[in-house]
């Protein structure tokens, strides 16, 4: 009995052995995956080749190295397994080569250009250079045709005539054909523009800041020393002025330029300066004041009356019409115009004959003229003062009242009908007599 089962037990495992070697000598006639369809592509073979043409080929979907996977499949159904990070393009960049063969794609050219992996990212230039105009760009991961070098192979061009940077590629093959682009220049040879050559000006030496006089203000130029001669400039406040001359008075300034500028509207007086040998003659009609007489009025007096002197004196008179008018007077030159200023003269008439009187009055309890008279400088005013002439008859009214200053005589005249209708000119009646006389 124990023979029997030992037989048994020994066809059965014989059974085992011989069932399991027919299913593995199966396995090996049918192949791995028999059952499961397998795609025929290389499995080197590269899924984002880019044939770097204008076209949109460029629009592939470049992955970050992140984002890569371990395989991908383009348009025409090549897969090659992509790295994870771009430190290993290097390595598979041999690997890629040896399998464009298998994958099916032909250059444009007559010849199939090598590939080569893009190991960074990297523009692309009209020529080998980075001086060149920029044409594109390509990411890492990309692979590319390159189809020759510059000399020294620092720079390889694509398919697209379009170059690229060694640095940003992987290793090229070594045999590409040699592309000299300035000893053999092309209708696609980028434009050279070769700048003029500049001859550098020297810098000016520095000169020493300006330490002479400056416009204190906005500050007139003329032609001449004075007021009276026309404008020909204006200089801005702080603006140097270089000062060569002045006039007999010193109170004009001479420019280098030719123009004159009031000494007063400088912050500095430039020291001891010549009198200017050229200066332009005083303009015809020119005036350095502007007189104004106004509000002239006849009284009837018929008594004595006080009135001041020049010194403020009240003096007793008799007075049988008096005549007033008052005058103002501006300074259009830099030339002081001093105390004492009073009408230089009244002409006195009756319609036939015309005198002359030169004594004016002022009124009772005035103050001495000479101090309220200061016309210093340009464009200064005098204040009103007012002045009589005492001397009229019962037919008599004035004519005229001029001012004389420094040769420029000021006068004003009036008419008969001025004084009756506006001046308060009428007949004071018989003239009584002077206690006095």
């Amino acid at each position: 009995m124990r023979r029997l089962l030992l037989a048994v037990a020994a066809v059965s495992i014989v059974c085992i052995v011989l069932i399991g070697g027919v299913s593995m000598m199966s396995a090996f006639w049918a192949g791995p995956g028999a059952n499961t369809p397998q795609s025929t592509a290389n499995p080197l073979t590269p899924t984002n080749i880019v044939a770097d043409e204008f076209s949109s080929t460029h629009d592939l979907t470049l992955l970050e190295p992140s984002e890569i996977t371990s395989t991908e499949a383009d348009s025409t159904g090549i897969t090659y397994p992509l790295m994870e990070n771009v430190s290993n393009a290097a390595d598979l960049a041999s690997d890629i080569e040896q399998s464009i063969g298998s994958a099916g794609v032909v250059s444009s050219n007559s010849e199939v250009a090598p590939f080569v992996v893009v190991l960074q990212d990297a523009f692309l230039y009209a020529g080998p250079d980075f001086g060149y105009e920029r044409t594109g760009s390509l990411k890492a991961g990309n692979a590319v045709r390159v189809q020759a070098c510059n000399p020294g192979c620092t720079w390889f061009r694509l398919d697209s005539n379009r170059w690229i940077p060694g640095e940003a590629l992987g290793d090229p093959a070594v045999d590409l054909p040699v592309v000299d682009v300035e000893a053999t220049p092309t209708a696609a040879a980028p434009a050279v523009f070769i700048w003029p050559t500049v001859t550098p000006t020297p810098l000016p030496t520095p000169t020493a800041a300006w330490s002479g006089p400056r416009a204190k203000e906005y500050t007139i130029l003329r032609r001449g020393p004075g007021t009276i001669y026309e404008r020909v400039g204006v200089v801005a406040p702080g603006a140097p002025l270089h000062v060569i001359a002045q006039n007999q008075a010193g109170d004009w300034y001479q420019l280098e330029n030719g123009a004159w500028v009031a000494a007063f509207l400088l912050d500095k007086r430039p020291g001891e300066l010549p009198v200017a040998v050229h200066i332009p003659p005083r303009p015809a009609d020119a005036r350095r004041l502007a007189v104004t007489f106004s509000s002239p009025w006849y009284a009837c007096i018929q008594s004595v009356s006080a009135f001041a002197n020049d010194e403020g004196e009240n003096v007793q008179q008799w007075v049988y019409r008096s005549f007033r008018v008052t005058m103002t007077i501006e300074n259009l030159d830099t030339t002081p115009v001093l105390p004492l200023y009073r009408p230089t003269r009244w002409i006195i008439t009756d319609g036939v004959v015309d005198s002359v009187e030169t004594v004016s009055w002022r009124a009772k309890d005035s103050r001495p003229a000479a101090h309220r008279q200061s016309i210093l400088s340009y464009q200064d005013v005098s204040h009103p003062e007012t002045w009589y002439v005492l001397s009229l008859q019962r037919e008599q009214w004035v004519k005229a009242v001029e001012f004389e200053w420094n040769g420029e005589v000021h006068r004003v005249e009036y008419s008969p009908d001025e004084a009756r209708n506006q001046q308060n000119y009428r007949d004071c009646g018989p003239s009584r007599s002077d206690p006095n006389g």
